[in-house]
């Protein structure tokens, strides 16, 4: 089985390029061949020769690159702990009736207080009409209670059921707002990966990290390591 020589993509007999890198495949050349692969099934291949300069520019590249890989992976598993949420924040809408009920009691009561007073009158001056001009009094007072309550309820209930639905629009235009900025950041997490997909036959995956980079970048500028494939494998035997 033959490697691409840059990436360490698995190639196919007919494959000119490497379709993860783009490198020329040259088959008079010897390719890679790969006697183990890593915990991830990369398969690992020899670090290729560099100075120590170019040891330090590597590792602070791979560095920044995996340090922005971890960000976006943060963030993503944020958004969508928050897209998880329900958007409805009360769960159910107001009834009229809520605000109508009080209503049916004063009307009641008016009733009974403007029937009883006027049968107290009539009855004090003997008068049987009042007692009729009473109940129909009492009765044009509860009628005009229930519809004042009735209109006022009603008023009361769209005004709330409004205010949640706009809170649940709102809700629900973040959501939105998070899914489509969710989906770019995994658009730049898949460049972002694509960009040191190049590295990854060279670096076990537990060591694609900032901080096994962080690492690296400190052995190699303290002395202890001479060459990026030094660093890799000194951290390989501190395991």
């Amino acid at each position: 089985m033959a490697y691409c020589r840059k990436c360490g993509t698995q190639l196919k007999d007919e494959d000119v390029f490497c379709y993860m890198c783009g490198q020329s495949i040259d088959r008079g050349e010897s390719l890679p061949k790969a006697d183990s692969f890593d915990e991830d099934g990369t398969p690992i291949l020899a670090v290729p020769s560099m100075t120590k300069e170019e040891s330090i520019n590597l590792a602070e590249k791979l560095k920044t690159e995996y340090g922005a890989i971890e960000k976006l992976q943060r963030d993503i598993s944020d958004n969508e702990t928050v897209l998880k949420r329900p958007v409805n924040p009360s769960g159910r809408r107001h009834s009229a009736f809520k605000f109508f009920w009080p209503f049916l009691i004063f009307a009641y009561l008016a009733l009974n207080v403007i029937y009883i007073g006027g049968v107290l009158i009539s009855a004090s001056n003997s008068d049987e009409g009042g007692m009729i001009a009473s109940l129909f009094l009492g009765l044009a007072a509860a009628a005009g209670l229930l519809i004042f309550g009735g209109v006022r309820a009603g008023r009361k209930r769209d005004r709330l059921n409004q205010e949640i639905a706009d809170v649940e629009y709102q809700m629900r235009k973040r959501q939105n707002d998070l899914v489509n900025r969710n989906n770019e950041l995994k658009t730049k997490l898949t460049i972002k990966k694509r960009e040191v997909s190049q590295y990854t036959s060279m670096i076990p995956s537990k060591f694609r990290t900032k901080q096994y980079m962080d690492r690296v970048l400190m052995l190699l500028q303290t002395g202890r390591a001479e060459s990026f494939a030094d660093a890799i494998n000194m951290l390989k035997g501190a395991k």
